[in-house]
């Protein structure tokens, strides 16, 4: 298992990773439905675009050639980002969201960002603790639209490094 940067040579895998992680909790992605590959192809390179400008932070948990964990930070104002982490089903126990946020968390405060914003489904109780357990302060519920239109209501929580 290796926890490291995404990078230019990881489009299959998260394509594969995307999809995968679309049919295990297709209400935790933004995607009002199942995303082609030309979707993915445009994503993948303004992440990778994003990591060069400094605007995000991408740490994926490979396994076996497999991307089986994401924590990206996508900064929104000059010393704040927007968290957004999923980890594949059969992963449990292994304390990979953990490690991913915390290298994640890591890499964005060297490039300034010192203030940290993740929106949970506020039905996802683990999810919400998850992220109180490391640190993160619930600061209320908010309408979030999706891609689509499609709303949803979110458990906002916050960290300042």
């Amino acid at each position: 298992m290796e926890i490291r940067q995404l990078d230019g040579s990881d489009l299959d895998a998260l394509a594969e990773f995307i999809v995968g992680a679309y049919r295990e909790y297709p209400i935790a992605t933004w995607f009002s439905s199942e995303p082609g590959r030309g979707e993915i192809e445009g994503i993948f390179y303004n992440k990778i675009k994003g990591i060069g400008l400094r605007t995000v932070v991408d740490i994926v948990c490979e396994d076996g050639g497999a991307i089986v964990g994401e924590c990206e930070i996508v900064r929104i104002a000059n010393n704040a980002g927007v968290v957004g982490i999923m980890v594949r089903r059969g992963q449990a126990g292994r304390h990979i969201g953990s490690r991913i946020l915390d290298s994640a968390i890591k890499n964005a405060g060297d490039i300034g960002m010192t203030e940290f914003r993740a929106e949970v489904d506020r039905e996802n109780k683990d999810a919400v603790k998850f992220f109180i357990d490391r640190g993160f302060s619930p600061e209320g519920y908010e309408d979030i639209e999706q891609k689509g239109g499609r709303k949803r209501s979110a458990a906002v929580l916050k960290l300042r490094i």
